[in-house]
């Protein structure tokens, strides 16, 4: 027994000798040049495009994101209690009364959402996109950052190839409603007349004439007459 024992100890040894390697592990959080392919507006820019649509529709579809923050928190909406899974536990109502705090699972995802889509974009125009691919990026970029200065009065940003570990930079207040205005008014030319399904000239300048209509508010936060 004790030599069965002797032997079944040195087999595991012997394995463990042998699986221990020593690992040489390269973590990257961006993807290569190689990786999409080398650019040129070809079919994996156009890849990453629409992953770009499709990380904007979350926000906007979802009743947890831009809906819960912007609509559940006036008298526009009132979510009703009509069964014992209807209430959440209580989260509509803490955005209702305005008694939030900053671990409120809607404000963080929607928060991270929109970031993601500004990611996304950035990260696009690294592969050398057409003029329109890039256009469609930067207005979308532009859309979702709008909502986080709408909801935050601040973005974080990178600018395209920007090390995705360090901590990013932040635009503020009226400075970065002028960036997002200038970011719009620069992809107008290049953005197609439609159709509607897909970033166009009309949606850039709706978009424009809110960040128009909206600059003396985000200029003056804290003035009540606004």
């Amino acid at each position: 027994m004790l030599k069965k024992v002797i032997i079944i100890a040195l087999v595991y040894f012997s394995l463990a000798v042998v699986s221990c390697t020593k690992l040489d592990e390269k973590f990257s959080g961006n993807l290569t040049e190689e990786q999409v392919g080398g650019g040129g507006g070809g079919s994996n820019v156009n890849a990453l495009l629409k992953g770009v649509y499709d990380n904007i529709r979350l926000p906007f579809q979802n009743h947890e994101n831009v809906y819960a923050l912007w609509e559940a928190t006036t008298d526009e909406t009132l979510v009703p209690t009509r069964g014992p899974d209807w209430d959440d536990n209580g989260i509509w109502r803490v955005l209702y009364s305005q008694k939030w705090t900053g671990d409120h699972n809607f404000i963080r995802n929607l928060f991270n959402n929109l970031n993601g889509v500004v990611y996304g974009a950035t990260e696009l125009l690294r592969f050398n996109p057409t003029l329109q691919q890039a256009a469609e990026a930067r207005f979308l970029r532009a859309m979702a950052q709008f909502m986080l200065l709408d909801g935050w009065d601040q973005f974080p940003y990178r600018e395209p190839g920007g090390n995705a570990i360090e901590a990013p930079l932040v635009r503020k207040g009226a400075e970065a409603l002028t960036y997002i205005m200038s970011e719009i008014t620069a992809v107008i030319p290049d953005l197609p007349a439609g159709p509607n399904t897909k970033a166009n000239k009309d949606a850039a300048r709706a978009l424009l004439i809110k960040c128009y209509l909206n600059k003396g508010t985000f200029a003056n936060r804290g003035d009540t007459r606004f």
